[in-house]
């Protein structure tokens, strides 16, 4: 038989657990999300221009991440 002590400790480790698996379902979901955002990237490159709001990206670097230029209201 387990005592109380030993109970706890497999309470908490099931506990611990639980939360490692939904820090990966956020992590999971996260992942999907910057799926989609390069998708939709991916796109913007076919057109050649992408606008959020007001602003346009013009130039996209997808192998790094980085967004190349934007141009505001004004300055195309």
């Amino acid at each position: 038989m387990t005592d109380s002590a030993d109970r706890s400790a497999i309470v908490h480790g099931a506990s611990a657990t639980g939360a490692q698996a939904v820090g990966a379902s956020v992590l999971g979901a996260l992942a999907l999300g910057a799926v989609a955002l390069g998708a939709i990237a991916v796109g913007a490159l076919a057109i050649g221009r992408l606008r959020i709001g007001k602003a346009r990206i013009t130039r996209l670097h997808i192998d790094e991440l980085h967004i190349g230029r934007i141009v505001g209201p004004g300055r195309d």
